[in-house]
């Protein structure tokens, strides 16, 4: 509330400051050149622009696209600011009355219209004060998106942008038609394709019908679509075609940087998709390796965190290389109602070809007890693990004794 006060109050300073001086002086050729704001503006755009690459919001070439279009723009709006703003004249009476006028006007009008509790960021829709200013900043972002669209209809990068903006701010109807007149005015951009499926899919709450015919249409223009990957890998699993999910996912493990947090959620994808598989008693792959050396032992959970997991909560037991890639070998599921379990991790287990537990010299065997059902670590969770074992190691003892941070 004081920080609101005192920037309100600076604020009205800085008003008074820009009014009074044209009125208390003669001064009518005086002007201000609006560049250097358009430029601060355009800059901000292209930082928010470049840290959606970093989180993966958008694409390198989608960023080039967008580089260029806000370079246009910059370039027209600096042609259209060279003119200067003339100040009017006035006398000193009129000065001393906006002096008077604008701060108490401004105290009335709030405090008539305005809503107090809301200058508490923690109480405005539960954002942080930052969260806020990034919301109003993207507000006034989209504004300018539509002023812009409605000046120019047949812009189809435009239209895709103003879409990817209204699903930021969880307006997907709105993002739904914007989508919609970027897809009629350029069928063929993937990216573009992917983004109005994954809108669909939000709004229907699943992936088929014209999402699923649009993320397949993005996957045909561009076999190495990352996002039309996810959706069908997550359409397929949705369906229960485990099988059909891996597939997908194992494409879109080849596209992921390796080691990265990324790499890391979509092999805890497969690596579910594949227990639900097995538990399932689905057709394995067809090019599954052999067997091979096999790890058994048991698997219990820790009297002290018995309390911590219920029954049906769901407990992966897998192995992993001691030195290399983070990536499961093997993975075996069980419910905590099971526990104590036995356990077998072999060849026939793996997660993506190649990656076979014979062809390490040692790994380590852990267990996670899921309470969201995903294989993918998540805070709150209970596992454990062993020290390095070859392949072909029997009666490893493996306990859940702690909680993931």
């Amino acid at each position: 509330m004081v920080s609101f006060a005192l920037a309100a109050a600076l604020l009205v300073a800085v008003a008074l400051a820009f009014l009074l001086p044209p009125l208390l002086r003669r001064a009518p050729n005086a002007g201000v050149s609006i560049d250097a704001a358009n430029v601060s503006v355009y800059r901000d755009q292209l930082a928010d622009l470049e840290a959606d690459v970093k989180r993966g919001v958008l694409s390198a070439d989608q960023l080039a696209q967008a580089r260029t279009e806000i370079e246009r723009r910059l370039a027209d709006d600096l042609r259209a600011a060279d003119a200067p703003v003339s100040a009017p004249r006035s006398a000193r009476w009129v000065a001393l009355s906006i002096a008077i006028a604008v701060p108490a006007v401004a105290v009335v009008v709030y405090g008539l219209l305005g809503n107090p509790t809301a200058l508490d960021p923690e109480k405005r829709l539960g954002m942080t004060e930052q969260q806020a200013a990034g919301r109003d900043k993207m507000i006034e972002m989209t504004a300018k998106l539509e002023a812009r669209m409605q000046a120019k209809p047949d812009d189809p990068l435009g239209w895709a942008m103003l879409g990817r903006a209204y699903r930021m701010m969880g307006k997907m109807p709105d993002a739904q038609k914007a989508f919609a007149r970027s897809v009629a005015l350029k069928g063929d951009d993937a990216e573009v394709l992917a983004d109005y499926a994954e809108v669909l899919a939000v709004i229907a709450g699943r992936l088929d019908g014209d999402a699923l015919k649009l993320a397949q249409r993005a996957l045909a223009v561009d076999g190495r679509s990352e996002k039309a990957l996810a959706l069908l890998g997550t359409g397929a699993f949705d369906a229960e075609d485990y099988k059909g999910a891996i597939g997908y996912w194992e494409r879109l493990l080849a596209l992921a940087p390796p080691g990265s947090e990324y790499a890391q959620a979509i092999t805890g994808a497969i690596t579910e998709a594949r227990a639900k598989l097995t538990t399932a008693g689905g057709p394995q792959r067809k090019d599954a390796a052999a067997p091979g050396p096999k790890i058994a032992g048991t698997v219990a959970l820790a009297p002290a965190l018995a309390a911590e997991a219920s029954p049906d909560d769901a407990v992966f037991v897998f192995a992993r290389a001691e030195q290399g890639p983070r990536m499961p070998l093997a993975v075996q599921r069980f419910r905590v109602g099971d526990l104590p379990a036995a356990f077998s991790l072999d060849d026939s287990m793996a997660m993506a070809p190649g990656m076979n537990l014979s062809k390490f010299p040692r790994v380590v065997v852990g267990a996670r007890i899921s309470k969201s059902g995903s294989a993918t670590p998540q805070p709150g969770d209970l596992e454990g693990s062993t020290g390095a074992v070859e392949p072909g190691a029997k009666g490893v003892k493996l306990v859940i004794d702690r909680k993931t941070p």
